[in-house]
């Protein structure tokens, strides 16, 4: 399956491309954007390097996860994660750089998404795992319509600490119904 293109008024979906990656890293390196995420700050220009050569070499969706780049215009935004996780199932996630915050660009690019995800590629259900304190993007999930499914206690080790990990999905079915 081919990772797509997407559009919707204000925003432009794409694959990462080598041409993302000094910006990529940059908003990857700024300490509030990353604090409840999984990679180590500083994000090097080589790592966001070489993430976008394997994402052109190999665009097709599959085991490894994908990058979808947000943009308005020509200004990078952020990004979206995809990694196919079963059988019609996936798992997203996304991240903002921190001046566009706010402003609803995640929410309408993880709905251009889950809209292809759940007409165009047929899935049954997407999940999202995320730190519990993480209170945006736990709003950010419920908005998009999914629900809370519970969390880990102390599940994975991040940032020296043991942290808590929650867990939300939304069905296909579910999806349709409240997007109507």
């Amino acid at each position: 399956m081919n990772l797509p293109a997407l559009s919707t008024p204000r925003l432009h979906l794409r694959p990462l491309a080598l041409a993302d990656a000094p910006a990529f890293a940059a908003y990857h390196t700024d300490p509030e954007v990353a604090r409840y995420q999984s990679w180590d700050v500083p994000y090097s220009l080589a790592k966001a390097e070489a993430l976008a050569r394997e994402s052109e070499a190999a665009p097709l969706l599959g085991e490894l996860w994908a990058t979808l780049m947000l943009l308005a215009g020509e200004t990078m935004l952020g990004n979206l994660s995809l990694h196919l996780t079963g059988h019609r199932t996936a798992e997203v996630g996304f991240t903002l750089a921190r001046e566009h915050w706010g402003k609803g660009y995640a929410l309408e690019g993880l709905n251009a998404l889950l809209d292809w995800l759940f007409t165009g590629a047929d899935l049954h259900r997407v999940h999202a795992s995320l730190d519990p304190r993480n209170e945006r993007s736990a709003a950010l999930l419920g908005r998009a319509g999914f629900r809370y499914e519970g969390c880990s206690v102390q599940a994975y080790w991040h940032r020296d600490e043991w942290t808590d990990d929650a867990h939300y999905a939304v069905l296909a079915s579910e999806w349709r119904e409240n997007k109507v």
